[in-house]
Order: structure tokens, then sequence, then C-alpha cells
């Protein structure tokens, strides 16, 4: 009898390890394997050897102890999960599928508009300073309520990369968040289309003759809700979109050596 269940129990491992050999450990699987009766040697050794992508705020640990997991066990998970921050930097947001995808970074070119006016005028019409994305459509389609996360990774400074010259392979194109902590630093607008130009714009300044001002106005900034999942993770909620085209726009400052020519754009379909 004894024999014959540890059979079935190495039975069942097996299948499991199958069932699960080409995904990626999260905190069900953890769950799952605890409800079948691994023992803890079995789930450390499969979070060990396993790409992980695990969830570790209050609500998702709460779950996992209510679930039976052991304290070991979820220390490996929070370990795992600090380790996972550098590569995993950035904006996310949700696809219809339920994914969890990259905003990537759009190119903008800026031009400069109602110079001709101004001068006719004697500085009395301003200058507007513009950023114009490529298409009339973004790439990154949300449908419905959009919600976002947002993952830094400040332990880790651009500075500090230029200096040790690791800036080309640990975060070249995602200097925004080793530069910034937190949400803040970011502004959400709504961009303009232009069908017949086949481009979507915003303001990003303004000048005249007696002044000059850089960066959104406060007036065309959108309000957005954040909650603090970790202490370098955030979960982004804006007040209401309508279907559209937006971006989130770094506002905060620049390092020395890099351009903030790139918005973070999406369509909410």
């Amino acid at each position: 009898m004894k024999k014959l269940k540890c059979l079935t129990t190495l039975l069942v491992l097996l299948i499991f390890n199958i069932a699960i050999a080409q995904e990626t450990i999260t905190n069900q699987a953890v769950i799952e394997m605890v409800e079948l009766g691994f023992d803890d040697y079995l789930i450390i050794d499969k979070i060990n050897t396993s790409d992980v992508k695990f969830e570790t705020s209050i609500a998702a640990l709460s779950k996992l102890k209510k679930a039976g997991v052991s304290s070991e066990i979820m220390s490996l998970i929070l370990e795992k999960s600090k380790q996972n921050t550098k590569s995993k930097t950035g904006i996310y947001y949700l696809n219809d599928d339920g994914e969890s995808k990259l905003v990537q970074p759009t190119v903008f070119s800026g031009s400069s508009n109602n110079k001709v006016a101004q001068k006719l005028v004697s500085g009395l019409i301003n200058s507007k300073q513009k950023a114009r994305l490529p298409k009339t459509r973004s790439n990154n389609v949300i449908s419905g309520n959009a919600e976002f996360t947002f993952i830094f990774d400040p332990s880790t400074t651009e500075v500090d990369n230029l200096q040790t010259g690791q800036g080309q392979q640990a975060g070249f194109y995602n200097w925004w968040f080793r530069t910034a902590s937190n949400p803040n630093e970011f502004v959400l607008v709504k961009l303009t289309v232009k069908e017949k130009k086949n481009l979507r714009e915003v303001i990003t300044g303004k000048s005249s003759w007696v002044s000059s001002s850089e960066g959104i106005d406060p007036k065309y900034a959108l309000e957005f809700s954040i909650e603090e999942i970790e202490g370098n993770k955030f979960k982004v909620i804006p007040a209401n979109l309508p279907p559209g085209e937006y971006a989130f726009i770094y506002q905060g400052q620049v390092p020395q050596g890099r351009s903030n020519q790139s918005v973070f754009d999406f369509s909410v379909r």
C-alpha cells in the first residue's frame, strides 16, 4: 500500500511537471503545488529551476498564507521577485488576452507652430512647441478600463550606469525607470489626432517675445490614482478615459547624455 502511494505521488508529480514545463511559475502555481501535497523542498526546487512571475502585494501574500504556503517558500518568492525587478522596469498594461504587455517608448519629433503669425503681431500670439508621433493609432491597444503597472529600479541610477559603461545593456532604452522613482514624475495627456497628416500630437511648450515655457501645461494633464504595490511597483488607474489616443510623458530631470524625445503612448478603444 505504501509503495502504491509512493508511485501515485511520483505519477502526480510527473504529470504536474509536464503540464507546467513550458509555463512560468506564478503564485497560483505555488498554491496548486501546495494543494497537491508537494513538500517544501520540491516546491523550492521547482521555483529555483524555473522562470517565475510572482505577485508580492500584501493581498497576494495574504492569499498565499491562507493557502498554507510556508514562510520559507514565501521568503523565496520575495527574493525571486526582487531579482527580476531590473528586467521588468517600465509601464505595463493588460491586453485583451489578459497578458501583461510592456508599453514601448515611441520617439516623437518637435515642431513649432504660429511663428509667422507671432512675428506679424509682435508676439501677441504664442508660438507652440509640439511633440508629433507617427501614425494616428498606437500599437498599444486597451479595451475597456485602462489600468497600468509602473515598475522602477532606482537602486541602480542612470548616472551609475553611464559611469560604469553599463548604460547600453542596463536601461539604455529604459532610463526613465532608473532615474524616476514613482509615477508622479510622469504626466498623462490626450493626444490630438491629425488624420490627414497621419500623426498624433501634443503641445509640449510655448514661447513669445517676452517669455517661454517648457513641459506639459497642467491644464492638459489628466488625473490618475496611484496605489503602491511594493516599494518600486505601483498601480496607476486613470480617472476616466473615453476612446482616443493617450500618452504618459516623463516630466522629471533628464540625466546628462540622455534625451527625453519619447513618450509612452496607447490607444483606448
